[in-house]
C-alpha cells in the first residue's frame, strides 16, 4: 500500500493511506471550487464521490481528525479539520480542485494563510495575507475573488469591486468559465447594493452568456438565484417563485448548502408575495433554521437573515421576526459575521420601536444609516425612515422631518411618516390627502395599503371625516384576516374603536378598543397599547366612567413617561385633568 507522507508547517509528520487521502482531497474540493463563503463536502457528498458508504467515510473522517489533532466538541468539526489541512499546507490549490501536496510543492503561504483565514471568517488576517500574496503577482482568479471577499468584510467595499473585476478578468483568461460566472454575478450583487442597475444588468447579461457557451448546472443554479432575488425585488413574483426553485433545486443536486437555503427563502417569499402567507411563512422558518445553526456561510446567513425579516415586518409578523432576531442573536458568537451589519441592523430597528426599545433603535439607525452608506445604499433610505419614526414618537417633530427629508432623497418611501407628521403640526387636510392617493395607488398590494390605513384612519377623524375612516378601518381588517396578522389585527380593532368614538357607538367603541389594547399588549408592542388605552379612556368617559377612565390614562401615561413619548405624554396629561384627577405620575 502506498501511504502519503507530507510536513506541516509546525514540523509534525502526516502519513495518510490511499483513503484518507482519497477522503480529505474530496472533503476539500468544495474550498477551492471558487465559492465565497465554501463548506467542506458532507459525509454523503463524500462517500457518492468515492463510491463508499457513509459508514467508511465517517470511520475515515475521525483517522484524520486524530492525525491532524482535531479535538471533539465545538461545531463542524469537518470544517476545523479542512482548515487545519489548508492551514499547515498539506491541502493546496490545484486548478479549481483541492489537491495534497507535500510542503515544498505548496503555494506561497501568504495564500494559504489567507484562505484558511477566510474559512474561519477571520476578514482582516484573510485580507492582510491575500493583499500581501497580491503585491507579489501570485493571486489566481479564485484567490482574488477570495481578497474581494475579505476587502468587503472589511469596509473596503470599492476595492471589493476592483478585486472582484480583477478575479472575472483572470478566469476568462485562464479559461475557468464556472469562476468567470461566479465572479460575474458577484459583481451583480456589489453593483445592486451600490444602487447601479444598469451595471448589475450588464453582469447578468455576461453570466448569462458564459453559461450559454460553457453550460454548468450547478454555475445555472446560482444565476437562478441571482434571477429570483431581482425579479421578487421588481415584482415578478411568479418568474421569481420559478427561478428560486430551480436555485434549491441546484443546490441539493450538488450539496451547495448555501444555494439550496437561497432558494428556500426567495421561494417562500415569492409565495408570500402571490398571497400564499402559510406556505411562504413555513419556508422562511426552514431556511433561517438551517442559517441559525451556522452551517451556511456568512453572505448566505445574512440574505437568508435579512429577507426572512423583511417579509415578516412587512407582513407586520412582528413575533415571528422577533423570534428569530433573538435566535439568531444569541447565536451570533458561534454563526461569527451575520450579514452585513447595515442592513440587518437596519431591518432590526423596526423591533426596537415596536417594543419600545427607542434609545436602542436609535442608536441602531445612526450606525444603520452610516454603515449603509458605505455598503448597501438600498437600506439607507429605510434606516433614515425608521429613524424619522422614533423621532416622531419621541416628539421632536424637527428631527423627524430631517430623517424623513433624508430618507425620501435616497428613494424610500416616507409614508406614512411624513403624512403623520404634517398632522402633528395640525394640518390634517395635507396628511389626509397625501395618505388616501397613496391608499389609492396601492389599491394592489394590499400589504403596502397595510403601512398606510392606521394613519389614514386617524387622519380622516382628525378632519371630521368619518366615512373615510371607516371604510380604511375596513379595509385593513380584511387584509388583517387575508394575511392572518396578529399585529394588524390589533390596529384594526383599534382603528375601528376610533371610528365608532367618532360617531357615537361607544358601547361598540369599548368592546373595539379593549380588544385592541389586548392585541398590543399580547405582541408586546407598548406605545401602540397605550394610544388603544388612551381613546379606551376617551369612550369610558363618554360613558361616565371616570373612574375606569382615568385608571386607563394613568397607564397611559407611565408607559409614554418611560418611553420619552413626550407628545402623548402631554395628551395624556391634559385628559386626566379633564377627568378632574391628578396626575399620578410626573
Amino acid at each position: 500500500m502506498a501511504y502519503f507522507e507530507a510536513n506541516t508547517g509546525d514540523g509534525r509528520r502526516v502519513v495518510l493511506t490511499p483513503r484518507e487521502r482519497d477522503v480529505l482531497s474530496a472533503l476539500c474540493d468544495p474550498l477551492f471550487a471558487g465559492d465565497p463563503f465554501p463548506q467542506p463536502a458532507s459525509t454523503r457528498a463524500i462517500a457518492e464521490s468515492l463510491v463508499v458508504t457513509e459508514a467508511a467515510v465517517k470511520q475515515h473522517l475521525l483517522h484524520l481528525y486524530d492525525k491532524l489533532a482535531i479535538p471533539e466538541g465545538g461545531d463542524n468539526r469537518r470544517l476545523r479539520l479542512a482548515t487545519e489541512a489548508v492551514r499547515v499546507g498539506i491541502v493546496a490549490l490545484d486548478g479549481s480542485r483541492s489537491a495534497l501536496v507535500t510542503r515544498a510543492s505548496a503555494p506561497d503561504q501568504r495564500v494559504r494563510t489567507g484562505h484558511a483565514a477566510l474559512l474561519q471568517r477571520a476578514w482582516p488576517e484573510a485580507y492582510d495575507s491575500l493583499a500581501a500574496a497580491d503585491s507579489a503577482g501570485t493571486l489566481s482568479a479564485t484567490d482574488l475573488d477570495g481578497l474581494a471577499e475579505a476587502a468587503l468584510w472589511t469596509g473596503r467595499v470599492e476595492e471589493a469591486t476592483r478585486c472582484r473585476e480583477r478575479a472575472h478578468a483572470a478566469a476568462l483568461e485562464a479559461g475557468e468559465s464556472a469562476t468567470a460566472v461566479r465572479t460575474a454575478l458577484g459583481l451583480v450583487f456589489d453593483s445592486l447594493a451600490r444602487v447601479r442597475p444598469a451595471v448589475a444588468g450588464g453582469w447578468i447579461q455576461t453570466a448569462r452568456h458564459i453559461l450559454d457557451a460553457h453550460p454548468d448546472d450547478h454555475e445555472e443554479g446560482r444565476y437562478c438565484f441571482m434571477v429570483a432575488l431581482l425579479q421578487t425585488a421588481t415584482g415578478q413574483s411568479e418568474a421569481g417563485l420559478s427561478n428560486a426553485r430551480a436555485a434549491r433545486a441546484a443546490g441539493h443536486r450538488h450539496g451547495d448548502s448555501d444555494l439550496e437555503a437561497l432558494g428556500i427563502v426567495f421561494e417562500g417569499f415569492a409565495l408570500i408575495q402571490l398571497g400564499d402567507v402559510g406556505d411562504g411563512t413555513a419556508l422562511l422558518d426552514e431556511a433561517m433554521a438551517r442559517a441559525s445553526t451556522g452551517a451556511l456561510g456568512p453572505l448566505a446567513t445574512g440574505l437568508v437573515y435579512c429577507r426572512t425579516l423583511a417579509a415578516c415586518l412587512a407582513l407586520h409578523d412582528y413575533r415571528r421576526a422577533s423570534e428569530w432576531t433573538d435566535t439568531i442573536l444569541e447565536r451570533g458568537r458561534e454563526i461569527g459575521t451575520i450579514g452585513f451589519a447595515g442592513d440587518c441592523r437596519t431591518h432590526r430597528i423596526v423591533l426596537h420601536l415596536i417594543r419600545g426599545e427607542w434609545e436602542e433603535g436609535s442608536q441602531e439607525a445612526e450606525l444603520a444609516c452610516s454603515e449603509t452608506l458605505a455598503l448597501d445604499m438600498n437600506h439607507t433610505g429605510l434606516a433614515f425612515y425608521e429613524l424619522g419614526e422614533i423621532r416622531l414618537r419621541q416628539g421632536d417633530l424637527a428631527a423627524a422631518a430631517e430623517a424623513f427629508r433624508r430618507a425620501n432623497e435616497l428613494g424610500a418611501d416616507a409614508l406614512p411618516g411624513t403624512a403623520l407628521l404634517r398632522l402633528a403640526e395640525g394640518d390634517a387636510d395635507a396628511a389626509a390627502a397625501a395618505l388616501a392617493s397613496a391608499v389609492e395607488d396601492a389599491s394592489s398590494d394590499r400589504l403596502r395599503r397595510a403601512r398606510l390605513l392606521p394613519a389614514l384612519v386617524e387622519a380622516a377623524l382628525a378632519r371630521g371625516d368619518i366615512d373615510t375612516a371607516r371604510l380604511a378601518a375596513s379595509d385593513l381588517a380584511e387584509v388583517a384576516e387575508a394575511v392572518d396578522s396578529q399585529a394588524l389585527r390589533a390596529a384594526a380593532t383599534t382603528a375601528h374603536g376610533a371610528t365608532f368614538i367618532a360617531s357615537g357607538d361607544l358601547a361598540a367603541a369599548q368592546r373595539s378598543l379593549r380588544a385592541g389594547v389586548r392585541g398590543w399588549l399580547e405582541l408586546g408592542a407598548p406605545h401602540e397599547a397605550a394610544q388603544a388605552r388612551l381613546a379606551l379612556a376617551r369612550a369610558l368617559a363618554a360613558r361616565g366612567d371616570q373612574m375606569s377612565a382615568a385608571m386607563e390614562v394613568e397607564a397611559a401615561l407611565a408607559t409614554f413617561d418611560r418611553l420619552g413619548a413626550r407628545r402623548d405624554r402631554d395628551r395624556a396629561r391634559d385628559l386626566l385633568s379633564e377627568l378632574d384627577r391628578p396626575a399620578a405620575i410626573t
